[in-house]
C-alpha cells in the first residue's frame, strides 16, 4: 500500500542528491514491485516498495523511494496561545 497518493504535497530528501532536495508534488505512484537501484558508486541493488514520480528536476524516468519522501504537513490555523488556552481549558474539565 502506497503511504503517499498522487497530487499529495511532500517533501524530497535524498541523500544521494542533495541539490535536488526540496518541496515536490507526487505525479505517479509505481507498484510495489522489486526494482533495480543504481547507486551513483556503480552498485546496483534490488529493492521492493512503493517508488514515486515527482515534480523535481531530475533525470527522465527516475523514481523515488519512500525513505526519500517526507510528508508535508498543513500549517496550523491557530495560534500557540489558543492551543494551551484550549488545553487548559480540557484539563480543567478532566480533572473536576
Amino acid at each position: 500500500m502506497s503511504y503517499f497518493k498522487v497530487g499529495e504535497e511532500c517533501i524530497l530528501q535524498s541523500k544521494l542528491c542533495p541539490e535536488l532536495n526540496g518541496d515536490c508534488t507526487v505525479i505517479d505512484v509505481l507498484d510495489d514491485k522489486p526494482r533495480r537501484k543504481h547507486l551513483p558508486n556503480g552498485e546496483i541493488i534490488i529493492e521492493g516498495g512503493c517508488s514515486y514520480i515527482i515534480t523535481t528536476k531530475h533525470l527522465e524516468g527516475w523514481s523515488w523511494a519512500e525513505e526519500a519522501l517526507r510528508k508535508k504537513h498543513k500549517p496550523s490555523t491557530k495560534s500557540l496561545s489558543s492551543m494551551i488556552e484550549e488545553l487548559n481549558i480540557k484539563s480543567k474539565v478532566e480533572s473536576k
